[in-house]
């Protein structure tokens, strides 16, 4: 007679309790032997939750029952098969079309309506048992969150975990990379890719430390409130779907419940961050087909809300800054108007503004003014740390270049390995040289003396300025730009008339 035992336990609690491995197999096999068999498979699963009917041992014994392979299937009880009713009366089904008998060697039931009314009733058991332990489970959570106290550490960049006392303390060295991320954000309003490619250049180790940064990394940091001091549990409900698999779920707002932690950065730098990514997602949304310079900071002075972009002509296309409240009147609240501002030229409005932050942010006079009382700030002391840390990355990308370079000739690896890897270091390469320019620029530019002032030819200086890419002028603008109010004044009609605007430039906070 041919017999399988199948043993799963799925926690080392379990096996305290009297379910191990070990314990269910020596009852198995005894119980085995009692009944007659003369050949023994064992299927076990160690580490595998009943809630789920699909499991490697459990599996492998249901394609052996097809085969009908098996006189006899015993299990310690019914809920190491599993712990849902619907699993058992599945199993049960399948164990008697492959014409073998089920057996269990804890627990006896008679082949009787009587018998079978208990297996099933054992099966509603397990599962209320199975019950009972999550909500004793979620309730010891709650209790342990409400006294403020982190219910397990999920080991977030920037901190360390004290077991001790069920908290996070802050590990300076990673809480640095924090701050370097929300400053790179709020002060130097970079987006989630360029402080990727910041922190990349640098050799800044990532959290995971594999492929270095990614976006969505840098996102979840910024968006953390953990790193403004406050986390939450109970924020999300957790439903298991499959033996890996779980599905998050958001819970009402009423049912999170804060818990304090040391702060890496102040509420209103996090807040400001916060700003600052919307900033970026609205900018985006309006930047789909066309770039234009002042795309996504342009308000209508005469109602406030943002104006957008809108095209005429058939030929020629012909671009404007439209307000908002009159191109979608549909927005408007029930009863109220469309604006009367008019539209006004994109490319009339982006040449002023630029020409005006130019003249007085680069003019001679103001630089020679500005530039006798200019100190080494500690913004260039950092740039100049920067700076040495890229050329430090760069070396180490060169040389790892040239390694690859010679395993290939060596025949160490293949061509289409060197060629993957290869390209992925190109690419680090001219990321690292387009960053390295820009700090090289910023020192330079703090450089200056006086007497190099002085002799500098002003033609020169114009060269310089139109020889900026549209992708330049507008990263300078935004780092110097918060918002432009704009209204147009002349009542002129018609091809050929003559443009007057009103506008008003509010500059960042860093800048003033």
């Amino acid at each position: 007679m041919n017999a399988a035992i199948y043993v799963r336990v799925s926690t080392d609690q379990q096996a305290e309790k009297g379910y191990s491995i070990t314990t269910q197999l020596e009852a198995c096999r005894k119980y085995a032997l009692k009944l007659g068999a003369t050949r023994i498979e064992e299927f076990i699963d160690d580490g595998y939750s009943g809630e789920f009917i699909d499991r490697p041992a459990l599996t492998k014994l249901r394609e052996k029952l097809k085969n009908k392979l098996f006189d006899l299937v015993i299990a310690y009880a019914p809920d190491r098969l599993t712990r849902k009713t619907i699993h058992l009366l599945i199993l049960s089904e399948e164990i008697a079309k492959a014409g073998a008998t089920r057996k269990f060697a804890s627990v006896n039931f008679d082949a009787t309506s009587e018998g079978e009314l208990m297996y099933k009733f054992q099966g509603i058991v397990a599962e209320y048992e199975k019950e009972k332990i999550k909500e004793r489970t979620m309730r010891g959570k709650r209790g342990k969150a409400a006294k403020g106290l982190v219910i397990s550490n999920a080991k977030p960049f920037g901190y360390s975990f004290d077991s001790a006392r069920s908290t996070y303390i802050i590990n300076q060295s990673e809480a640095e990379i924090i701050r370097m991320i929300f400053d790179f954000l709020v002060k130097r309003k970079m987006g989630t890719a360029r402080i990727c490619k910041e922190l990349n250049a640098r050799g800044i180790p990532s959290p995971r430390n594999k492929h270095g940064w990614i976006s969505s990394s840098i996102h979840r940091i910024l968006t953390n409130t953990l790193y403004k001091g406050t986390i939450y549990s109970m924020k999300y409900r957790y439903e298991k779907i499959g033996l890996s698999k779980k599905k998050r779920t958001l819970r009402p707002e009423a049912e999170w419940i804060p818990i304090t932690v040391p702060a890496i950065i102040d509420e209103f730098t996090w807040q400001a961050a916060q700003k600052q990514l919307q900033e970026n997602r609205d900018f985006a949304k309006r930047n789909i087909k066309h770039e234009y310079l002042l795309n996504g900071l342009v308000t209508c002075a005469k109602c406030g809300r943002p104006m957008l972009i809108s095209h005429s002509g058939c030929k020629k296309l012909i671009s404007y800054y439209a307000c908002s409240g009159k191109k979608n009147p549909s927005c408007l609240p029930p009863g109220q108007s469309p604006c009367p501002a008019r539209q006004i030229p994109t490319e009339t409005l982006d040449e002023y503004v630029f020409n005006y932050l130019w003249e007085n942010f680069h003019s001679f006079s103001l630089v020679k003014e500005c530039i006798q009382f200019l100190p080494q700030t500690e913004e260039g002391k950092k740039n100049k740390i920067a700076l040495e840390q890229i050329i430090k990355t760069e070396k180490e990308l060169v040389r790892q270049q040239a390694t690859l370079l010679r395993w290939f000739r060596q025949r160490i690896v293949t061509e289409s390995e060197a060629e993957i890897q290869l390209r992925d270091i190109q690419k680090k390469l001219a990321d690292i040289n387009q960053i390295k320019k820009t700090y090289e620029t910023q020192l330079n530019a703090t450089a200056f003396s006086q007497s190099s002032l002085d002799i500098f030819p002003t033609d020169q200086f114009h060269i310089y300025k139109d020889s900026f890419t549209l992708q330049e002028k507008r990263a300078a603008l935004r780092s110097i730009l918060d918002e432009v109010i704009v209204e147009r004044t002349d009542d002129t009609r018609g091809r050929g008339s003559r443009l007057e605007i009103n506008v008003q430039l509010k500059l960042s906070l860093t800048v003033l």
